[in-house]
């Protein structure tokens, strides 16, 4: 059989989107039981005694189209019109035994495509139906190009928003929705318990999290794109919060030790600020812990304020703006100013952990003279 191009399926687009030209197939009249429907169709066939009903009052008045494939007959438009006529002949009306359709031979690469492209125009297809329409479009599309040397000129997403008359940008939600959203997500898309914008803003969540908004979506809670979408945001600004820490620390950590060391060889006490000030500092929840672990012992700041070593800092926990009440207790070892990369008015300052305290619970003396001393017992 002989090759086809990708104008050959954007003409199949043409075509469906307007009638199909009966000089491209060949008449035939077969049983409706001989014809095969597709393996991939996924589209709803709802309806189906309603329509058989209209048939029986009016008559077929579009013949059900097919496509010939290694000589066997599979539907490639008309899934629910070929179930009404069976559904006519099982209530004993034998003029539908042979019905009137439409075929031409294809490849199997053809057929899906075929199949798929005809029914963006046939029906009125809801958000899941569209999301899986373009997830076995690339497959089929992939396909040709593999078996039957289909070209594909320019990006595949920008060929399938063309023969889906999607937006690229629609056609790239879709896919990410296909490829990182958890099963229980698509089973409540499909089920129309969330929507497109709310599924494909949860796909980018971790599984767990799209577990926990499938199950509220299943028990029947509204589920909003703006408030996953925040949740997102959310964890985006705390990568790249991390990130910037990380790319810090790497740079800075080695500078900072021999500083702090040259410092504690070379400033006697006796130099340094008679009587040394504490200061307060708001500490978002969420590089609380690793301070207080002590995996964090430095912080960029805006030196608004005459730091200086042996300065204490008074660092308070905050979560959503509001004190939690936990509270560090460190001392200021080094301080870094002049360095590639700080911009004017900001400095580096080296801390060490003293003390931890929580509410009104007391103080838990955390310094490592006491941690070795308890080791020692």
């Amino acid at each position: 059989m002989a090759k086809f191009g990708i104008n050959d399926i954007l003409n199949a687009k043409s075509k469906a989107g307007a009638s199909t030209k009966t000089e491209q197939y060949t008449e035939i009249y077969l049983s409706p039981y001989e014809v095969k429907p597709s393996e991939n169709n996924f589209y709803s066939q709802d309806n189906i005694e309603e329509l058989a009903d209209s048939l029986l009052a009016v008559g077929q008045q579009q013949p059900t189209v097919l496509g010939r494939v290694n000589g066997e007959f599979r539907i490639v438009s008309g899934h629910r019109r070929n179930l009404a006529n069976i559904k006519n002949i099982e209530r004993g009306h034998n003029e539908y035994k042979r019905i009137r359709y439409l075929y031409k031979d294809m490849t199997e690469a053809m057929y899906d495509l075929s199949l798929l492209i005809g029914n963006v125009y046939n029906r009125e297809l809801t958000p899941w139906e569209k999301t899986q329409q373009a997830q076995k479009l690339k497959e089929a599309l992939l396909r040709a190009k593999e078996e039957d040397g289909l070209e594909i000129i320019g990006k595949l997403r920008e060929v399938i928003a063309e023969l889906l008359n999607e937006s690229s940008t629609n056609v790239a939600r879709m896919d990410s929705i296909n490829n990182h959203a958890t099963p229980e997500i698509k089973e409540e898309f499909a089920k129309g318990n969330i929507g497109i914008s709310a599924a494909y803003e949860a796909a980018k969540l971790p599984e767990e999290e799209q577990k926990e908004i499938a199950g509220k979506a299943a028990a029947g809670e509204e589920i909003r794109a703006k408030e996953i979408a925040k949740k997102v945001a959310e964890k985006t600004e705390w990568k790249r919060y991390c990130e910037e820490q990380d790319k810090i620390d790497r740079e800075t950590r080695k500078k900072l030790q021999e500083q702090e060391d040259r410092e504690k060889m070379e400033v006697l006490p006796s130099e340094w600020k008679q009587g040394p000030e504490e200061y307060e500092m708001r500490i978002a929840s969420f590089c609380f812990p690793d301070i207080e672990e002590q995996k964090r012992r430095f912080e960029l700041l805006k030196k608004d304020k005459d730091y200086k070593i042996g300065d204490r800092l008074k660092l308070m926990e905050y979560k959503g703006g509001k004190p939690t009440g936990k509270v560090l207790n460190v001392e200021i070892t080094c301080i870094l100013e002049d360095y590639t990369g700080l911009e004017d008015g900001y400095c580096i300052i080296g801390f060490k952990l003293e003390t931890y305290i929580e509410g009104s619970a007391g103080t838990e003396k955390v310094s490592e003279s006491d941690t070795g001393a308890a080791g020692g017992q």
